[in-house]
């Protein structure tokens, strides 16, 4: 049996995988399913195009191109991962620059070198965007934007009697193979133990022999904008100067109120401002990048997310999703929400030999878990 350790996106994509080809595997989470990462993204499956702005086809906008067309086949039933229940935002995401000409002309060099999954629309055609205060340029993207927790809860019924809440304390080694896990609810072995666990994936390889596998920490400082009355939704990318979008934004409902939650260069930037400083930076990103739209804010906060990668050296983002097999053993982060098909193929492709047959244990089931601006 494949033991599973982590019940973000990553890991209940991966047990879909297995399921579909019956390869008996059970997902093991200590806490709520997609309480870390998972559900402090922003639910947007992209493509890449963000990684092309400035016209480069780099290999993380490569590698990363063919996702949106697996998530759109699982959407739609088709495909070993079925996911025709959940809800979608947007089957698409928007990309738009200011009046700049400097502005404009990343969005061009986007156009040309992703020409195949951008499209320039007029902004009257777009809600929100036929307006007089915006002068700019307005693309719409083939990348769709899936509702995480709607995601989380189709993946785990389809997943029942194989999830499990268990806090995994340690790995089981027989000499320099892992043959188990120890959790809270007592050892269970397996053939193979997959790590998806992200952050909490360091603590598990603390007592590894294999101390070539080195995780990073990228943080981000997301700010969240709840609103009095709720607007036309926005899902999107605004165009800066730069290479990445100075500000994404993603619009949810949690508690009755509407919330635009901020990422992009605003989040990277303000990682190691205060709170104050950075839902000042916040509003000014706003203003900057919809300030033609008019949003009445009861208030803001700022969301902390501890990205958890393999090491690249230099602390840059990965290009790919990372998978590291050992004996008994592998270890993956996926490094985007979008790239969770390409962590379980790169997975599946190690899986050999004859499965050992363990009984699943009988232990709780873990639930959904919440949005962090809820």
């Amino acid at each position: 049996m494949k033991i599973i350790v982590g019940g973000g996106i990553a890991g209940l994509w991966l047990a879909l995988e297995c399921q579909s080809r019956g390869i008996a595997c059970c997902v093991l989470e200590q806490g709520a399913l997609g309480q870390a990462q998972t559900l402090a993204s922003q639910g947007m499956i992209h493509g890449g195009t963000k990684y092309a702005l400035d016209g480069v086809l780099s290999q993380a906008a490569t590698v990363i191109g063919a996702m949106p067309s697996r998530w759109l086949d699982a959407l739609a039933g088709r495909g070993s991962v079925n996911l025709a229940g959940v809800q979608l935002h947007r089957s698409d995401q928007l990309l738009w620059s200011t009046d700049s000409l400097k502005s404009q002309l990343v969005g061009f060099f986007a156009s040309k070198a992703m020409a195949s999954r951008m499209q320039r629309i007029h902004p009257d055609d777009e809600p929100g965007f036929g307006d007089a205060g915006f002068r700019g340029m307005l693309y719409r993207l083939n990348e769709p934007v899936i509702d995480v927790a709607s995601c989380l809860s189709v993946m785990s019924e389809q997943l029942h009697g194989c999830i499990f809440q268990a806090q995994v304390q340690s790995l089981v080694w027989q000499g320099d193979r892992v043959i188990g896990v120890e959790t809270d609810g007592g050892r269970l072995d397996g053939d193979t133990v997959i790590l998806t666990a992200g952050e909490g994936t360091e603590a598990l390889l603390a007592d590894s022999p294999h101390q070539d596998i080195r995780m990073q920490r990228r943080p981000l400082a997301m700010v969240a904008a709840r609103l009095v009355h709720p607007t036309i939704p926005i899902f999107g990318h605004h165009i800066g100067f730069g290479s990445k979008p100075k500000l994404t934004v993603s619009t949810h409902h949690a508690a009755a109120h509407q919330t635009l939650y901020l990422g992009g260069q605003l989040a990277e930037d303000g990682v190691n401002l205060s709170d104050d400083a950075q839902i000042t930076q916040g509003i000014e990103a706003l203003q900057t990048s919809i300030g033609w739209r008019q949003f009445d804010i009861i208030d803001l906060s700022v969301i902390r997310v501890t990205r958890a990668e393999p090491a690249t050296g230099q602390g840059h983002r990965p290009d790919t999703a990372a998978v590291f097999p050992r004996k008994g053993l592998i270890v993956a982060w996926p490094t985007k929400l979008a790239l969770a098909p390409a962590l379980a193929d790169d997975v599946l492709a190690i899986f050999q030999g004859q499965e050992t047959a363990t009984q699943r244990p009988a232990w709780s089931t873990p639930g959904i878990g919440q949005y962090p601006w809820h």
